[in-house]
């Protein structure tokens, strides 16, 4: 009966999903990934590769450290060999059938942790309580929606499937359950990085829920060492050498802070994860720059957070430590909830591995298991011994503490479940309501609006669609500008807005503002090819412009910024050469004589000043 009531209650919360399609990542792992799309032809390539080479064919484009998460692009891959292409829905039910699957499996693992108490409810135990706490959090609902996301659910799958192993063999002393644990484990690995915290979750749990020593705990978990060593083994395999990019903000949140400034970010980011747990709304997919502040230790909120962390930690570890011999159970599970929760998101904190965002809500999906076993705990084990009342069965005060969490919880879940459906216009716009100074919420709100509203009215001729497009000109920009103004080297943005720049111009003809905002760009992001390229189209459309306006546009961009400050004069001479074609005047002539002078082209030089007499 528990097993069934989990798993339709991952059907009633997420059922919806499988009319869902792609969105978000699902690019990169599954419709746009050349592996995946494969089917069954693909498997050899997907475990012997980047998860990402699919998706970028080229490999000087991976991102820093690789991604090796095989397992759920194989399942992908498989669902296309049995389903067909472009089968989003067969995806989705996967994943709301292996998130239900799991809820079972975390059930039977606090079981064997928890067993009921005398005359106990299981309807009320500490396991099933926190299985339904799990299945029904609100910041489960990236990880089911988002198909991409399926790496988590498989890696704590893995993970718990290793735990409940070890668990049966010192039941069972079978040593085939020490391997069955490995391998558990090991697909756990293929699926994230992240199911190597289980290395220490898993003697932690013995050392606290049994009097076993520590000895044999490390001789059980000795196959796992064994999994993880032929896991990294094979990724430094896979993965070619290591791959370094610009630093940039895109890819490195911290990019331009202090040392201070960098782990008072993170300890308010830690803050934020804890305060999800408890309270989780507003919900968002975007803890980019700088919807996640950037601070130091002057705020109050940072030194907060390291305070409650340390405090937690210290006593956690201390409690370990000190009442194994003495201590029940019962009274070791908050100690146990807390370093469940820290050492499993430590992983993710940036203060170890960065990461390329604050913090994220399907990084919280792992550490929540700790936070909904303590609530568990609380309801059926804590309250009703300080109400003295029978633990493990129905009381009033539990009843109204777990019912409440679980209706705020469940209705939560039920209303972020649509923000995921559809074409991804209201995830995008729930995104920017949310993270308003986050320069990717910015961004992708403007490319909305121009993919589902500016293109249909591009050409239009009649004067409501010509007012509409002034008017969504001007708003496209104005989210543009603040993505740009948060993050000047955000590559993605600036195509767009040169567009949009070109597009204002062609109503407004003002090309002072239209140079201006060229220029803003290429000083943000002087090596962006794509950019760049647009905008020499568009200087070259401009030839017979006003050479006040276009050559001076051209002498600043071309000779201050590229030759003085780039030391660039291949930069310098794209723009001056431009501004000769428009009009050929001295001082760019002089421009250009200087910068051939610098590399040395005297023949250049000699042919710059015949034509200059001329």
């Amino acid at each position: 009966m528990p097993a069934l009531l989990l798993l339709g209650l991952s059907f009633v919360l997420y059922g919806v999903t499988i009319g869902f399609g792609y969105l978000q990542d699902d690019q990169l792992f599954i419709w746009d990934n050349s592996f995946v799309q494969k089917g069954f032809a693909g498997l050899a390539e997907i475990f012997g590769n980047d998860s990402l080479l699919g998706y970028y064919k080229d490999p000087t484009k991976m991102l820093e450290g690789g991604r090796y998460r095989p397992l759920p692009l194989a399942t992908f891959a498989i669902e296309i060999g049995l389903f067909g292409k472009d089968s989003p829905g067969v995806a989705h039910f996967s994943n709301v059938l292996l998130y239900g699957l799991l809820g079972i499996l975390l059930y039977r693992v606090l079981t064997g942790l928890f067993p009921l108490k005398e005359g106990g409810k299981w309807y009320f135990s500490v396991s099933f309580l926190a299985s339904v706490l799990f299945m029904l959090h609100p910041l489960h609902v990236e990880v089911v929606a988002n198909i991409k996301s399926r790496d988590e659910i498989l890696a704590l799958m893995g993970s718990l499937g290793a735990l409940w192993a070890i668990l049966k063999y010192f039941d069972t002393q079978e040593n085939r359950w020490r391997w069955i644990a490995a391998v558990s484990f090991f697909l756990g690995l293929l699926s994230k990085e992240n199911t190597a915290t289980f290395l220490a979750i898993i003697p932690l749990t013995l050392w606290v829920f049994s009097s076993i020593p520590f000895g044999r705990i490390y001789s059980a978990c000795s196959p796992m060492l064994a999994a993880l060593a032929v896991f990294l083994l094979l990724r430094a395999m896979v993965l070619d050498a290591p791959i370094e990019h610009p630093d940039e903000l895109v890819l490195n949140p911290f990019f331009g802070m202090s040392f201070a400034e960098k782990f008072g970010t993170i300890f308010l980011s830690l803050g934020w994860s804890l305060k999800l747990l408890f309270l989780p709304h507003p919900l968002t997919i975007d803890y980019y720059p700088y919807h996640v502040q950037k601070v130091s230790w002057t705020d109050f909120r940072a030194l907060l957070s390291l305070a409650a962390y340390g405090a937690m930690g210290v006593w956690a570890f201390r409690k370990i430590l000190q009442a194994r011999a003495t201590a029940t159970i019962d009274a070791m599970v908050p100690a146990y909830s807390i370093l469940y929760f820290i050492l499993t998101i430590s992983v993710v904190s940036n203060i170890f591995v960065r990461t390329s965002t604050f913090l994220n809500e399907r990084f919280l999906f792992m550490p929540s298991v700790g936070f909904c076993l303590l609530v568990a705990w609380f309801v059926a084990r804590k309250l009703p011994e300080l109400l003295q009342k029978p633990q493990d069965q129905p009381n009033i005060g539990s009843l109204v503490l777990i019912g409440s969490l679980a209706v705020l919880f469940g209705l939560r879940s039920w209303t972020r479940v649509p923000d995921w459906g559809g074409d991804g216009t209201a995830l995008v716009e729930s995104a920017l309501r949310v993270s308003g100074n986050s320069y990717r919420a910015n961004y992708y709100y403007a490319n909305l609006l121009h993919q589902t509203q500016y293109l249909k009215i591009e050409k239009a001729t009649d004067a409501a669609s010509v007012a509409t497009r002034k008017n969504l000109i001007g708003t496209i920009e104005s989210y543009l500008d603040r993505s740009l103004e948060i993050n000047p080297g955000y590559r993605l943005a600036a195509p767009l807005k040169v567009q949009m720049s070109v597009a204002r111009y062609n109503q407004d003809k003002d090309l002072d503002k239209l140079l201006k905002d060229l220029e803003r760009l290429i000083q943000g992001q002087p090596a962006n090819g794509e950019m760049l390229g647009m905008v020499l189209e568009v200087l070259k459309s401009l030839k017979g412009s006003d050479p006040n306006v276009y050559n001076f546009f051209c002498h600043r961009v071309g000779y201050n910024f590229y030759f003085v400050k780039m030391q660039d004069p291949n930069g310098a001479i794209e723009f001056l050469n431009l501004a000769l074609a428009n009009f050929p005047d001295g001082n760019t002539f002089q421009d250009l004589i200087q910068v051939y002078t610098s590399m040395g082209n005297q023949a250049k030089v000699r042919e710059l000043q015949q034509r200059m007499r001329q």
